[in-house]
């Protein structure tokens, strides 16, 4: 099971910065991240395996965030893999909450997706990814 984190600051570049500075500063390690500019505020997106510290280290911090359950799906890397998952999940019901490249590692891909229900589709993208699915 995989836990992406959210968390929104204040929309300038320091505020950015110091966000990761202080999971930096305590040795939180990030796998993947996505940011993005949303009216006055960033919205950071990320994974990270050092879950308990980052949660530790926002509360103390005083730093409201976010947790959700996310399925990471390795797919070999040839056109239409994204596509292939996203379908998967949609035609069995589900509704695409987030979704991002998290790497590439040989021949294969790793997808993130955020979906409103995580147990539910686990099953399903189990069912096509050619992989492995977290």
């Amino acid at each position: 099971m995989t836990t992406e984190f959210e968390l929104s600051v204040d929309a300038s570049s320091e505020n950015l910065l110091n966000a990761f500075n202080l999971l930096a500063e305590h040795q939180v390690n990030l796998d993947t991240i996505a940011t993005a500019k949303v009216d006055d505020k960033y919205v950071i997106k990320f994974l990270t395996g050092c879950e308990e510290e980052c949660r530790r280290t926002f509360m103390k911090a005083d730093l409201p965030f976010t947790e959700r359950k996310v399925l990471v799906v390795e797919m070999f890397n040839k056109p239409g893999q994204w596509m292939k998952a996203a379908r998967a999940l949609m035609a069995a019901g589900f509704n695409l909450e987030v979704s991002y490249l998290s790497g590439q590692k040989d021949n294969r891909l790793r997808f993130v997706f955020g979906v409103d229900d995580y147990e539910g589709a686990k099953q399903i993208i189990g069912q096509i990814a050619e992989y492995s699915v977290d």
